[in-house]
């Protein structure tokens, strides 16, 4: 697949950016139109809307293949997090120490917020703020984002932009091609509400032992 030039039609006929600052500022646009962008984090390839745009949402659920009630991902930098969920102290100390960071985090969600569409039925909001491309995406979009990772039900999620456009094709607006993501899976998740952190999935990049330990360096559990 040629992907030299910055921007491209494959035979797919799909659109692809090499990932640069015009090509997170086109994804932007996108994003802010309602469409559906393909991008790497630092251990997979996801995809990404915008979180308060419901049509959006369920466009990214179908054609994952996703139950219309499962709760995607949400991308928020910890300033934003009390408007939309209810923290308390020690639970902004670990949101402190792990945004940015590969960890997702689980926070319980306010009653009702206008993130309700990404969340569906769960009572929390999963964070994840990474400092990678969907940092400097969230930081051109000015909206808070929702992702999910870039493959289909029962499959593994793509690693490279060729994997991504053989699972979904057009049914992407744009694909920002960074290369092979360089993790061997998607981020761990904790759940912070509980008391001690409990881990709802493991990472072998970022074990939950490592995050354990981070926790007591600073006095938490």
């Amino acid at each position: 697949m040629d992907i030299k030039n910055p921007v491209n039609k494959t035979d797919h006929d799909v659109q692809i950016m090499k990932a640069s600052p015009e090509a997170y500022e086109k994804a932007a646009q996108a994003i802010r139109a309602g469409k559906i962008v393909v991008m790497p984090t630092l251990t997979i390839y996801v995809l990404v809307c915008d979180a308060f745009n419901a049509a959006a949402l369920q466009r990214l659920r179908e054609i994952r293949h996703s139950p219309a009630d499962k709760p995607i991902t949400i991308v928020m930098d910890k300033s934003k997090i009390p408007e939309y969920a209810v923290i308390d102290a020690r639970q902004q100390q670990i949101i402190d120490i792990f945004s940015p960071s590969p960890v997702s985090m689980y926070v319980q969600k306010k009653a009702k917020t206008p993130l309700d569409a990404a969340t569906a039925s769960s009572d929390a909001i999963v964070v994840y703020f990474q400092d990678s491309p969907i940092r400097d995406l969230y930081e051109c979009c000015g909206t808070i984002l929702a992702i999910s990772s870039s493959n289909t039900k029962a499959l593994l999620a793509a690693k490279t932009i060729e994997e991504s456009i053989a699972y979904f094709g057009k049914d992407v607006d744009l694909y920002i091609d960074g290369g092979p993501a360089k993790g061997d899976n998607a981020s761990p998740h904790i759940d912070i509400r509980t008391c001690p952190v409990e881990s709802r999935r493991e990472a072998t990049h970022f074990p939950f032992k490592k995050i354990k330990a981070i926790l007591n360096e600073h006095g938490l559990e």
